[in-house]
């Protein structure tokens, strides 16, 4: 026995009867729930809850008051459910849906409607939609368990508002013109209403338009604008305040990202379409104007900006490393050559060589995220146009040392002629020419030490080991024999005072060296008093007695005498 039931135009069979076969099986009639008396049947059950459903889903379309509880409505789907009749009910739900989505598209088609209409539609269509998602919860949970391929509730009216409303031609052209004209008026300046914006622009990306429709028609439209701003304000705009617009342009669009674009599928595209249009097309412009005037005018927050815009460029860096070497090199060839010969520049190169590195290693560290490559380029630049005049700079470094490392020198401390000696070596690395340093250092240092003139042993030792720790120990060989002869000096000096009987009038120090680790001397003749030949003949026995097989040659050209009145 079968009872067929028909409802909504949907059919169910439910079998009542069971026949048992056999030699002794007994034919058994099961009455249908139906024919109970007081008992609705199933299909009775069924059709009731679908038109309670029915007229509550659509008093909801309608934003009319619904008859029936949300826990009531809730069962009924739970009824029908149970009864295995889920596509069913699905079915004649998604019929609901097309037609309350197709009374939805005059109002969207109707000329002088405005995005606010839109933002305000798609609210309440989104809260009806919720709510009679809360209604056959029940159901859409079954409807993924029947075939993960089922759309639920939500999906399903995101699809059909997509297909049928949005996506109309006429729709789409009119809501892309709107939404963009908005966003050029924040562009230029104008307030506009940015939650709006958001709403609707939310509302693509829910029903999966944003990227395939909104975003190519916004860089188009982004792109143009910032052509025409680049071929526009690289002629009206000094760089700097070029810069700063383009700045201006990049934190604003930040801004929107956050505020109403979607960031996840816009910034990458955004901002390399600005890059491109604003900083990659004219970059020969900005660095061959925008680098070296704040250089020279050391205005850092300029540079700094420029290095923060130019580094968002592929390959600006590279670029930006090219032009600041070119700088170095034609500011320090400036500062090295003379082709007037005036004594006064270079007495000066040194010092102005040395306060430029420290100006660009500052503006490297500060401005140029301290870089290394930047770094490099520095020393690379330095050693090129340091060797440009030959031997030149080897002569005033050596020159520049010892004027700081004289005894008239008593402005600075040890730790500052420390530093000066550590910025000096920096030079001395760039120099070809270190054997002419070495001459002129040897001949410079031999003067300290004759006649006494050194600030500071310790600074001169320090300057000794600074030197052969770069160069290595026979380059300060010499150098090192002239500090042992004088310390042999005036402990044979102090010796010889000691060995004299009596008291003298003149107090003799003689400071006796190695003419083979010492810069050589002219000979020179002087006529002395009788008291000094004596004396010198007497230091000389004292000498000779002491070291046998030895000759003194006397060489006054570099003595000193100091008379007291």
């Amino acid at each position: 026995m079968e009872c067929k039931a028909s409802i909504n135009g949907f059919r169910k069979t439910l079998p009542h009867s069971i026949d048992h076969c056999g030699p002794t099986a007994k034919r058994i009639s099961l009455k249908a729930i139906s024919d109970l008396k007081g008992l609705p049947s199933a299909s009775q059950i069924f059709e009731d809850s679908c038109l309670k459903l029915q007229k509550a889903t659509k008093a909801v379309f309608l934003s009319e008051p619904v008859e029936s509880t949300l826990e009531e409505l809730y069962r009924n789907v739970e009824d029908i459910c149970a009864q295995r009749m889920v596509m069913e009910l699905y079915s004649s739900l998604k019929i609901l849906f097309s037609e309350f989505v197709a009374e939805l598209q005059p109002q969207f088609l109707k000329v002088g409607f405005q995005l606010s209409a839109v933002a305000h539609c798609w609210g309440l269509y989104c809260k009806k939609m919720l709510l009679i998602r809360n209604i056959f919860l029940f159901m859409d949970r079954q409807l993924l368990i029947l075939d993960p391929q089922n759309l639920q509730i939500w999906d399903l009216a995101l699809k059909l508002f997509r297909e049928d409303v949005i996506t109309l031609e006429k729709v789409q052209s009119r809501l892309l013109c709107q939404i963009l004209d908005e966003i050029h008026k924040e562009r230029c300046g104008e307030a506009i209403d940015r939650q709006l914006l958001r709403t609707v622009i939310r509302m693509l990306v829910d029903l999966k338009l944003y990227d395939s429709i909104f975003l190519p028609e916004f860089l188009r439209k982004s792109q143009q604008l910032y052509t025409y701003e680049a071929d526009l304000l690289t002629r009206t705009l000094n760089v700097p305040e070029y810069l700063l617009h383009v700045d201006k342009r990049i934190i604003e669009e930040e801004d929107r990202l956050v505020v109403y674009l979607d960031a996840n599928s816009t910034r990458g595209l955004l901002m390399s379409t600005l890059v491109s249009e604003l900083l990659t097309r004219p970059l020969d412009h900005l660095l061959d104007n925008g680098l070296v005037t704040p250089l020279k005018t050391k205005q850092t927050s300029q540079l700094s900006l420029l290095f923060s815009l130019i580094s968002r460029v592929p390959n600006g860096i590279d670029k930006l490393r090219t032009h600041f070497r070119n700088y170095i090199i034609q500011m320090g060839r400036k500062l090295v050559e003379n082709p007037t010969q005036d004594p006064e520049k270079d007495r000066a190169m040194i010092q102005n060589l040395l306060d430029s590195r420290d100006f660009l290693s500052e503006i490297i560290v500060s401005c140029f995220s301290n870089d290394s490559s930047f770094m490099r380029v520095l020393q690379e630049a330095y050693e090129e146009f340091i060797n440009q005049r030959p031997n030149k700079p080897a002569e005033f470094l050596a020159k520049y040392l010892d004027s700081h490392l004289r005894s008239g020198n008593k402005a600075q401390t040890e730790e500052e002629l420390d530093k000066l000696m550590d910025k000096a070596m920096i030079l001395f690395r760039f120099i070809d020419g270190k054997d002419i340093f070495e001459a002129f250092y040897t001949k410079e240092l031999a003067k300290r030490l004759l006649l006494n003139k050194s600030a500071s042993v310790d600074a001169e030792k320090a300057m000794l080991s600074k030197l052969k720790q770069e160069c290595g120990p026979n380059y300060t060989r010499k150098m090192e024999t002239m500090f042992q002869d004088i310390e042999l000096s005036r402990q044979l000096s102090k010796n010889f005072r000691l060995s004299l009987p009596g008291t003298h009038s003149i107090e003799l120090s003689v400071n006796v060296i190695c003419p083979a680790s010492w810069p050589p001397y002219p000979q020179t003749t002087a006529n002395y008093p009788p008291e000094m030949v004596a004396l010198r003949e007497e230091f000389t026995r004292f000498y000779l007695s002491h070291h046998q097989g030895r000759k003194l040659m006397y060489e006054p050209s570099l003595g000193t005498m100091c008379c007291a009145i």
